[in-house]
C-alpha cells in the first residue's frame, strides 16, 4: 500500500474556558491515501470541523489545544512543527475550503489579490506574475471573464462564484491535500451539484487527495471513496461508501441513512434518531450512543466499546455489531 498522504493518530482535543476544559475530540484516527477522498460525516457536534482545524494548525488559541495524538503529513508530524513551519505548509501542501465563503474571504482586498498573496509567499512570485496566475486560476474554476472578476471585491460576487474563488485561492500552489469544511451549505442545490463537480474535476486533473466534511449523505455518495462516521468526538465507524450505504454497522451510521428522504416518494413522516448529542461536559457511561440506541444492552450501558477492525478496510465501535448483522436488521 502507498504511503498515505495523511495519517491521524489517537487525535484528542479540548477547549478551556474559565472554569473547565471541553474535550470535542478524543481518540481520532484515520487515513487519506494519495487520490483518494475520505468524507467525514455526522451530526453538528460530532467534532468534525475541529478535526479539520486540528489538522490545519488553525485551533483558535489560546482555548483549543491539542492534547494528545499525532498528524502526520507524508510521515512527518505536523504537531512537532514550529508556527513558521507550520505556515509554510498551510496553503502550500495543505489546503483548506471553510464552510462560508463570505465570512473567510476579506472584503477589502480583490478577490486577485487574495489569491495573488499565497503564490507570493509560497511560491515567490512577483506581483504581476501572481496576478496573471491567479487569473489563470479563476479560468480553470470557471469563473466568467477571469481577466475582469479578478479586480472585484467579494460583495461583488454570487454565493456561488465566492465558493469558486475560495477553490482558486486553496488550488494556487497545487496541495496534495484538498480540505473542505462543507462547502456546499450556504449554496442552492444546482449550485452545489456545479461545485461538487468542479472538484471532481480538479481532483482527477491535479491528482490530489480531499478530506470533505459534511453532514449531507447524497454528497457523500457522489464524492466519497472511504467514509468515516464521527459521534460525541469519536469515529464509531468507518468503511468504503459501498459498505457505509449498503450494509452499516453501526445503529448510528443506520440511522443517519434512515433520516434520508427516499428518491422514490417519501409516504410517510422521516425516520428520525430521537434524542440529541450529550454534552461534552456531561457524558454517559458506556457508550455514548447508548441513550439514543434502539438496540442498547446492559454491556453498553456499562462499557464503552473501542473502534476495531472487524474486516479488512474496515472498523466499527459497537459491541453487537455482528449480532446485528447475523440477524439483517443492519
Amino acid at each position: 500500500m502507498n504511503t498515505p498522504i495523511l495519517e491521524v493518530r489517537d487525535l484528542a482535543v479540548s477547549f478551556k474556558s474559565k472554569h473547565e476544559s471541553l474535550p470535542a475530540v478524543d481518540g481520532v484516527s484515520f487515513q487519506i491515501q494519495p487520490s483518494e477522498t475520505v468524507c467525514i460525516v455526522g451530526e453538528s457536534g460530532s467534532g468534525k470541523s475541529v478535526t479539520s482545524l486540528a489538522i490545519m494548525g488553525l485551533l483558535s488559541q489560546p482555548t483549543g489545544k491539542v492534547n494528545r495524538g499525532e498528524i502526520l503529513l507524508k510521515g512527518e508530524n505536523l504537531l512537532n512543527k514550529s508556527k513558521k513551519e507550520i505556515r509554510q505548509v498551510r496553503g502550500n501542501e495543505i489546503a483548506m475550503i471553510f464552510q462560508e465563503p463570505m465570512t473567510s474571504l476579506n472584503p477589502v482586498f480583490t478577490v486577485g489579490d487574495q489569491i495573488a498573496e499565497s503564490l507570493r509567499y509560497h511560491r515567490g512570485l512577483k506581483k504581476k506574475d501572481a496576478m496573471d496566475k491567479s487569473v489563470d486560476l479563476l479560468r480553470m474554476v470557471g469563473i466568467p471573464s477571469p481577466e475582469q472578476r479578478v479586480h472585484e471585491y467579494p460583495h461583488q460576487l454570487s454565493g456561488g462564484m465566492r465558493q469558486r474563488i475560495m477553490i482558486a485561492m486553496a488550488l494556487a500552489c497545487d496541495p496534495k491535500l484538498l480540505i473542505a469544511d462543507e462547502p456546499t451549505t450556504a449554496l442552492d442545490v444546482t449550485i452545489q451539484a456545479q461545485v461538487l463537480e468542479l472538484m471532481k474535476g480538479l481532483k482527477e486533473k491535479l491528482g490530489m487527495s480531499i478530506l470533505l466534511i459534511t453532514h449531507d449523505l447524497g454528497v457523500v455518495a457522489d464524492m466519497a471513496d472511504r467514509v468515516v462516521v464521527m459521534y460525541a468526538g469519536k469515529v464509531v465507524e468507518e468503511a468504503s461508501v459501498w459498505d457505509i450505504f449498503q450494509r452499516p454497522y453501526h445503529p448510528y451510521t443506520l440511522g443517519l441513512l434512515e433520516a434520508m428522504p427516499s428518491l422514490e416518494g417519501q409516504t410517510g413522516r422521516l425516520q428520525t434518531i430521537k434524542g440529541v448529542i450529550p454534552n461534552p461536559l456531561n457524558k454517559p457511561e458506556g457508550c455514548l450512543f447508548h441513550p439514543r440506541c434502539p438496540f442498547a444492552t446492559d454491556k453498553c450501558r456499562e462499557s464503552e466499546p473501542e473502534a476495531e477492525q472487524v474486516e479488512k478496510g474496515r472498523r466499527v465501535a459497537c459491541w453487537h455489531y455482528s449480532k446485528l448483522r447475523e440477524q439483517e436488521v443492519i
